[in-house]
């Protein structure tokens, strides 16, 4: 699958749990990236994926990685999350679409194989001592997407003047 397919799956799940969640509608289309969607209510969607490591990463990502391996802290993953919500936080490239439409949502999605409870816990822990850098103010909320138990759960790590 390719990543612009991938992407426009994890989006319109995305926005299919946000219309049952809201009661409001929500179609996507492809954004002008950024951001990577547009929500057919007005605002935007930014997507991330998040995974444990840098190698796990290109083994997701590339055919011509073969094995990675996992040498790092169990708080790893909770490291990466936090590290790349402050990063999407802080991009001044989103100014164009905010001043467009208004606060939009980023979607940090968890693609470590390995996923588990005690990683869950950690980054819930650390969530909330979270504190950003240089919040630019253009999301109005940030969800983590993981699945846990064969199901797929969206929790709200950083909200903005969400209704």
């Amino acid at each position: 699958m390719s990543k612009v397919a991938a992407e426009t799956r994890i989006a319109e799940r995305f926005a299919d749990w946000l219309s049952n969640e809201t009661g409001q509608p929500q179609a996507i289309t492809r954004g002008p990236n950024p951001p990577d969607f547009l929500l057919s209510s007005g605002t935007w969607l930014e997507l991330s994926n998040i995974y444990l490591n840098n190698e796990e990463a290109k083994f997701d990502n590339s055919p011509q990685y073969k094995t990675f391996s996992i040498n790092c802290s169990p708080d790893q993953l909770a490291f990466r999350l936090l590290q790349k919500l402050d990063e999407k936080l802080a991009k001044k490239s989103y100014r164009r679409i905010y001043q467009q439409r208004g606060k939009g949502i980023l979607l940090l999605t968890c693609q470590d194989f390995f996923f588990d409870q005690v990683n869950l816990a950690l980054a819930r822990e650390h969530l909330t001592s979270f504190h950003p850098t240089n919040d630019q103010g253009f999301f109005k909320a940030a969800y983590f997407e993981y699945r846990l138990d064969g199901g797929r759960f969206y929790d709200p790590i950083y909200l903005r003047g969400l209704a």
